[in-house]
C-alpha cells in the first residue's frame, strides 16, 4: 500500500487543513511540507489514531473496516459505487462546500479524516484506480487477507448434499464421439446439444489443442494413437491451461437465455484467470457454497471483468424481454452468471470442480479437484490409472458404451455403427445397413470390426455378428421389411380387370397372389371409383 506521508504530499495545504482539524493539528501557519510532516506525527498517535476510529459513526466503521479486510482488492469505482461519491473539489470549492463538516456520503467522511486514499495500482489483470488504507494506518492484527477469506464461514456440510456430481473425464468421451463422426462424415444427431452440456465448439477446441484436427478443422489420423494411449488426467491438464488463456472461447457468450447484440468487445482470458486464482486461495477437500462465492465477487470486486463505466455499453438482454440489461443493478444477471457458467460449466467439463446440492434445485455446492490445483504446479499431476469401464455388447447388435471405456474401441465401434440413443454418461450405438454402407465407402469391411472387437473386447461376442458380417461381405444387402398396402378382391377376375385397365394398372406394384396385389397408396382413389363403375364397394383399412 502506499505509504502515509506520500499520500498526504499529494494534497494542497487547503486539503491537509481540513484533515488536521479533525486530528488537532494547527496547519494555519505551516507550508505544505511543514503541515504534512506535523499531521504525519499525530496520525501515528496510537491513542489518537483510536480516538478517531472510535469516533466513526457505524456506517462509515463498517466501510472502513471493510477496506481494512480487503488491501489492494477494491476498486475506487467500486468502493464509491457502494459508499457514495467524493466530491471532486479545488480549495476555493471546498471554502465554499466545507465537505469535511457536511459530507454527503460515508466515502466523503472517511476520504476528509484522512483514513483513505486513491491510487491506480499496477495489479494483474491490469492497472487500475483501487482505494487504499495507507501503510501506518493498518492496525497489526489486520493481515492481507484474500478475497475469500470470508468464505471459511461458508463451508458446506458434505453430509448435507444430496446429489453430487463428481468431476470425470466425459468430455473426453464425447470428443472421442465426435472424432468418429467426423471421421466418417457425418453429423452428431440433433439431441446431442441435449445430451451433452458442451458446446460442439468447446470440443472442437479441445481437438485442436490435441492436435487433433488441423487449421481447417481437418481430422488428423496420424494423431489418433498418442491421444488414444495418453493419460485422461494428462489431457484434461492440457486442456485446462489451453481454456485459460485462449480467447477462442467466449465462456460469456455461451451463457444461457442471454442474447448479446453490438460490436463491443469482451476479454474471456480476464475472468478465468480472476477466478482460478481466487479460487486457488481455498483450501483443498471442503465444499464451498458457490451463492456466497458470488456474493464475495459482488461486495468485493464486482469488477473483475468490465469497468464500471462498461456496465452501460455491454447489449445484453435476456432471450424473452427486449429490454436491456445495463447498469451494475443487472451484475446477477450477467457477472454473477458468468461465475456460476464458469464453476459448473467448463471447470466441471475440465475436471476442475465437484458439484453437489443440498436438494432438487437449490444452490449448487462445489469443491475443487486435486486436477484443480495442478494448474498451478505440473509436477503435482497424479496419473489415473482407474480401470477402463466395460462396454455391453447385446444381442441385438447394439453397443453400451459408457464413460471411462476403451477410447479406441469407443472410436472404432462408432466407425461402424449409428448412434441409436445418449446420454451425458453413456452412447449406444447400432449396426444398421446405413452404417454399414457407410463403413464400407470408407474402406472399412465388416469383418474388420468382428477382428478388433475378438481382440479387445473382453466379453464375448454374440454369434450373429461374425455370421453378420459374413453375409454382408457376401449378399452386401440388407433383408427388407416394409409397411405396404395391399388390395384383396373376392374373385382373381377383379383384380385381372383392374390389371388391364389403364387408370388402375399404372398403381399395382406386384401380384402376392391371384386376388392380392401390393398397390401404391396414391392409387386407392382411383381403384376405388373403378370398382364403383364395376359394381361393387370398397372396404378400407388403414393405419393412421
Amino acid at each position: 500500500m502506499p505509504a502515509l506521508k506520500k499520500m498526504l504530499q499529494a494534497y494542497d495545504l487547503d486539503m491537509l487543513e481540513r484533515i488536521s482539524s479533525f486530528w488537532g493539528v494547527d496547519t494555519s501557519n505551516l507550508d505544505q511540507a511543514a503541515a504534512v510532516d506535523a499531521l504525519l506525527e499525530a496520525m501515528q498517535d496510537e491513542t489518537l489514531y483510536a480516538e478517531i476510529i472510535t469516533s466513526l459513526p457505524e456506517a462509515v466503521n463498517k466501510a472502513w473496516e471493510d477496506v481494512q479486510r480487503n488491501p489492494q482488492k477494491i476498486t475506487w469505482a467500486h468502493f464509491i459505487r457502494k459508499y457514495g461519491e467524493v466530491r471532486e473539489f479545488g480549495p476555493a470549492r471546498r471554502e465554499r462546500e466545507a465537505p469535511e463538516k457536511n459530507p454527503v456520503s460515508t466515502a466523503e467522511t472517511l476520504w476528509y479524516r484522512g483514513l483513505i486514499g486513491r491510487a491506480f495500482l499496477n495489479l494483474p489483470p491490469e492497472p487500475r484506480e483501487f482505494v487504499f488504507v495507507p501503510d501506518e494506518l493498518m492496525p497489526d492484527n489486520s493481515p492481507s487477507e484474500k478475497l475469500l477469506s470470508a468464505l471459511s464461514i461458508q463451508i458446506v456440510d458434505a453430509k448435507s448434499l444430496k446429489v453430487i456430481a463428481a468431476a470425470d473425464a466425459r468430455l473426453i468421451d464425447h470428443l472421442t464421439d465426435w472424432l468418429a463422426a467426423k471421421r466418417m462424415g457425418r453429423d452428431l444427431p440433433e439431441s446431442t446439444s441435449i445430451a451433452w452440456p458442451e458446446s460442439e465448439s468447446f470440443i472442437a477446441h479441445m481437438a485442436a489443442v490435441s492436435g487433433l484436427i488441423n487449421a481447417k478443422g481437418e481430422l488428423e489420423p496420424d494423431a489418433l494413437p498418442d491421444f488414444f494411449q495418453k493419460d485422461r488426467a494428462a489431457i484434461l491438464s492440457d486442456w485446462s491451461s489451453a481454456w485459460m488463456n485462449t480467447t477462442e472461447i467466449n465462456d460469456l457468450r455461451h451463457l444461457p437465455g442471454l442474447v448479446f447484440e453490438g460490436d463491443w468487445f469482451n476479454d474471456p482470458i480476464k475472468p478465468r484467470q480472476f477466478i482460478v486464482e481466487m479460487l486457488h486461495s481455498l483450501t483443498q477437500g471442503d465444499w464451498f457454497s458457490l451463492t456466497a462465492l458470488i456474493g464475495a465477487v459482488k461486495a468485493l470486486q464486482p469488477d473483475f471483468q468490465r469497468s464500471s463505466g462498461e456496465y452501460d455499453l455491454w447489449f445484453i438482454r435476456k432471450t424473452d424481454s427486449s429490454e436491456f440489461l445495463r447498469g451494475f443493478d443487472h451484475w446477477d444477471d450477467v457477472d454473477g452468471a458468468l461465475i456460476r457458467y464458469l464453476i459448473n460449466g467448463p471447470m466441471h467439463w475440465l475436471g476442475l470442480t465437484d458439484l453437489g446440492r443440498t436438494k432438487e434445485k437449490s444452490d449448487t455446492a462445489f469443491k475443487l479437484t486435486p486436477l484443480f490445483f495442478t494448474l498451478f504446479n505440473k509436477e503435482k499431476l497424479v496419473i489415473n490409472n482407474a480401470k477402463e469401464t466395460p462396454i455391453k455388447v447385446a444381442a441385438d447388435m447394439s453397443f453400451t458404451i459408457p464413460v471411462g471405456a476403451s477410447r479406441p474401441l469407443r472410436y472404432q465401434i462408432a466407425r461402424f455403427c449409428e448412434i441409436r440413443t445418449m446420454t451425458s454418461v453413456e452412447t449406444c450405438y447400432e449396426i444398421t445397413p446405413v452404417s454399414i454402407r457407410l463403413a464400407q465407402k470408407n474402406g472399412l469391411k465388416p469383418g474388420q470390426l468382428v477382428q478388433y472387437l475378438e481382440k479387445n473386447l473382453k466379453s464375448p461376442l454374440p454369434k450373429g455378428l461374425a455370421l453378420l458380417a459374413e453375409h454382408w461381405e457376401k449378399i452386401g444387402k440388407a433383408e427388407e421389411v416394409t409397411s405396404a398396402t395391399l388390395l384383396r378382391t373376392h374373385s382373381a377376375e377383379v383384380l385381372q380387370n383392374l390389371t388391364t385397365l389403364p387408370q388402375t394398372a399404372k398403381f399395382i406394384i406386384e401380384h402376392l397372389s391371384p386376388t392380392t396385389a401390393l398397390i401404391n397408396p396414391l392409387g386407392i382413389k382411383v381403384i376405388k371409383q373403378t370398382l364403383l363403375e364395376l359394381g361393387l364397394l370398397t372396404e378400407i383399412h388403414l393405419e393412421v
